[in-house]
C-alpha cells in the first residue's frame, strides 16, 4: 500500500468511528430504525397491600386436655373420637373399688377416733369426780388436824391425792386434745379418700368436641408421677386459632386487627378470612432462623376447618383502596446504555410542592390560615432555590433526597405550632408515612422519543405494584416497563 493510501485510510477510519458513534448517541430511544421498541404502561390508581406470607397449624381457641391423678383399670368408656360434651359429662371411669376400699376404712378410723375422744371425755369425768372426793378429805384431815385428832402423816396423804387427782385432770385433758387431733387427722384421710373415689370419674370441664382419646376400655392408666392424658376436648370448633410464624423481617409491620386471608390444602378453592389477635413476644430460633408466633382467629361455622390443619396465610399489613400506583417492573427497568435524560425530569419542583400541600390539606384538614402560613413558607423555599447560582429558575434541580428533607423541614417547623390537638395525631402519622417511603426512579419516553427519568417516592407495594407517595409521576402519564428488539 502507497504511503498516500496509508495516509488517507489513517484520517479516515477515526472520522467514520466518531461519526457512529455521534449518531448513536443523538438517536431517540427507540431507534431510528425502530430497531428498539419500549412497552408501556399507564399510570393510574388501585388498590395495593402488602402482604406478609406465612404459614401455621389450625388450633381451636381453646383445648383441655383431660389425665386421670388415679392409677387403675379403665372400668368404662362413654366418649368417642369427635363425640359432644358438656361440662361435668362422664368420659370414662376407672376401677374404683381400691379407693372404695380405702374411703372405708378411713371412714372407720374416723369412728374409732370418735370413740377414744368419748372415752377422754368421760376419764376427764372421772379425775374431775375423784378430785372433788380428794379436796373434801383435805379439808377433813386440815379439821381434824387443828383439834388434835389426826396426824400430820393423814394431813400429808389427802393433800397428796388432791394434787395427784389435779395432775390426773390435766392428763385427761391433754389426751382429750390428742383424740380430737386424732380425728382432724381421719377426717383429713377420709376427705382423701372421697376424693380418689371421685377421680375415678373422668368428667369433661368445658362443652366441646372430643378430639383426641389415647385410652381404650380395660386399658391400665398408671398416674405414679405425672397425669397421663387420656382425653382432649377442643371447645367451641365454630371458632379456630392459627398458631402462625412470621420472620423478625416482617413481625415489626404485623398488628393486631390486621386483616389476613389463607388456605387450607383441603379446600384449595376456597379463601378463609380472619384478623391478628395477639402478637407474641417471645421468640423462636431455628438454624439461626428467629421467628415470633402470631395468633390469628377466624369463624369457622360449618366446622370445615379441623385442628392441625396446615394453613396458608396471608396478612394485609399494609393496604390502600385508591393508591397511585406503577407496576413493579417500572422501578426495575434501566434504558439500554443508561440513556436517561435526568435533567429532562427535574422541572417540577414547584408542582412537586403544590401537589404535597394538597395532600397535606386533605389529609389534615388544614384550615385556610394553615395553608397561606405553609403555602408561604414553600414559596420562599422555591424562591430562595431559584436564586443560587446554577439554580437556573429550576427549584427542582436540587438533589431529590436533599430537597424532601428541606421540605419535611419547613413543614413541620411551619406547621407545629399551628396544628390543633385533633390535627396532631394525623400529623404524626403523616410523618411516619414518610419516615416509611423510599426514594426511586421510573422511565417514560417524551414526544422526541428520548429517555426521562422521573424521580418518585415510593410508599407500600406488593406482589405486582407499587405505591407512588410523590415526586414527579402523575396519573394518565406511561411509564416504561421493558425494553425490547422491534425485528423480534
Amino acid at each position: 500500500m502507497t504511503t498516500y493510501y496509508k495516509t488517507i485510510f489513517t484520517l479516515t477510519v477515526p472520522v467514520a468511528v466518531a461519526a457512529m458513534a455521534g449518531f448513536w448517541l443523538l438517536e431517540p430511544a427507540g431507534g431510528r430504525d425502530g430497531s428498539v421498541t419500549y412497552d408501556t404502561v399507564l399510570v393510574g390508581k388501585g388498590p395495593i397491600r402488602k402482604i406478609v406470607a406465612t404459614s401455621g397449624p389450625v388450633r381451636a381457641l381453646v383445648t383441655v386436655s383431660i389425665g386421670s391423678q388415679v392409677s387403675g383399670q379403665i372400668a368404662s368408656m362413654n366418649v368417642d373420637f369427635n363425640s359432644e360434651v358438656k361440662m361435668g359429662d362422664v368420659l370414662a371411669t376407672i376401677d374404683g373399688r381400691t379407693f372404695e376400699a380405702r374411703a372405708g376404712q378411713a371412714r372407720a378410723d374416723l369412728t374409732a377416733a370418735r370413740a377414744a375422744l368419748a372415752n377422754q371425755e368421760a376419764a376427764l369425768t372421772k379425775a374431775e369426780a375423784v378430785l372433788g372426793v380428794a379436796e373434801r378429805t383435805q379439808k377433813r384431815q386440815e379439821g381434824l388436824e387443828q383439834k388434835g385428832f389426826a396426824t400430820g402423816a393423814n394431813l400429808d396423804s389427802a393433800r397428796r391425792d388432791a394434787e395427784v387427782a389435779k395432775a390426773d385432770i390435766i392428763v385427761a385433758r391433754a389426751q382429750i386434745d390428742s383424740a380430737k387431733a386424732v380425728i382432724v387427722q381421719r377426717e383429713a384421710a377420709l376427705q382423701q379418700a372421697d376424693v380418689d373415689v371421685e377421680r375415678t370419674r373422668i368428667v369433661s370441664p368445658i362443652n366441646g368436641t372430643v378430639i383426641s382419646r389415647t385410652v381404650d376400655l380395660g386399658q391400665t392408666v398408671a398416674a405414679s408421677f405425672q397425669a397421663p392424658e387420656l382425653f382432649k376436648i377442643a371447645q367451641d370448633l365454630r371458632r379456630i386459632r392459627i398458631e402462625a410464624q412470621v420472620n423478625e423481617a416482617d413481625v415489626g409491620a404485623v398488628e393486631d386487627g390486621n386483616r389476613v386471608t389463607f388456605t387450607v390444602d383441603a379446600y384449595p378453592e376456597r379463601t378463609f378470612e380472619g384478623s391478628v389477635t395477639q402478637v407474641r413476644l417471645s421468640a423462636t430460633e431455628l438454624q439461626n432462623i428467629v421467628t415470633y408466633t402470631v395468633i390469628i382467629e377466624a369463624a369457622n361455622d360449618d366446622r370445615k376447618l379441623f385442628p392441625g390443619m396446615t394453613a396458608n396465610v396471608q396478612i394485609e399489613v399494609a393496604t390502600k383502596e385508591n393508591a397511585l400506583r406503577v407496576p413493579n417492573d417500572a422501578l426495575r427497568f434501566r434504558p439500554r446504555g443508561d440513556l436517561s435524560n435526568a435533567s429532562a425530569a427535574r422541572g417540577d419542583g414547584g408542582n412537586r410542592g403544590e401537589r404535597q400541600l394538597s395532600r397535606l390539606k386533605s389529609e389534615l384538614e388544614l384550615d385556610d390560615a394553615q395553608e397561606k402560613a405553609l403555602r408561604d413558607e414553600m414559596a420562599k423555599m422555591f424562591a430562595a432555590r431559584s436564586g443560587t447560582p446554577g439554580g437556573g429558575g429550576d427549584a427542582g434541580a436540587a438533589d431529590p433526597s436533599a430537597m424532601r428533607q428541606r421540605m419535611q423541614s419547613i413543614i413541620e417547623r411551619t406547621l407545629q405550632p399551628l396544628l390543633t390537638e385533633a390535627q396532631k395525631p394525623l400529623f404524626e402519622k403523616w410523618k411516619r408515612g414518610r419516615e416509611a417511603s423510599k426514594s426511586g426512579g421510573v422511565h417514560v419516553q417524551n414526544e422526541t422519543g428520548a429517555i426521562e427519568r422521573r424521580y418518585v417516592r415510593l410508599g407500600i407495594s406488593d406482589d405486582q405494584f407499587t405505591e407512588i407517595s410523590g415526586g414527579q409521576l402523575a396519573e394518565g402519564e406511561r411509564v416504561i416497563i421493558r425494553a425490547r428488539d422491534a425485528k423480534k
